[in-house]
């Protein structure tokens, strides 16, 4: 697994879908990823818990750094399969996800991830699937 380097971290914190839900790269590397994202009125579905969409969104972003962060660095990844259990309500407020690759193949990648309260109740937790890609220039 190689490190995912300060370029590549600073282009997912910077794009579009991570400034729309509030989501932070805090780490990549040979150990899988760290997310925080915070949990506010954008998020909260009608009963004033994070909408399930919300927390997919951050798990799956997880375990695709993760995945990154295990390729060659002209590599990508996309998600082609995913599944989540939902075990916590998500309250307004700081979630923390992290992600890890269980299986890294030519082709394809199976990462999971969890998102965690401050206490350390697991919320949510999700196994992926990905297929790996030659980035273009």
């Amino acid at each position: 697994m190689s490190a995912v380097d300060d370029a590549v971290l600073a282009r997912w914190n910077d794009c579009g879908w991570y400034g729309l839900t509030g989501l932070e790269v805090l780490s990549a590397d040979e150990h899988g990823s760290r997310f925080r994202m915070t949990v506010g009125d954008a998020h909260l579905q009608a009963y004033g818990t994070a909408h399930g969409g919300s927390l997919a969104g951050l798990l799956d972003a997880a375990m695709g750094l993760a995945a990154i962060a295990a390729v060659d660095p002209d590599e990508g990844c996309a998600t082609i399969e995913m599944k989540i259990n939902f075990t916590a309500p998500v309250p307004p407020g700081e979630v923390l996800a992290q992600g890890r690759v269980l299986t890294l193949g030519r082709r394809i990648i199976v990462a999971s991830a969890e998102a965690t309260l401050p206490g350390g109740t697991v919320a949510a937790a999700a196994m992926g699937t990905f297929t790996r890609f030659m980035e273009a220039s």
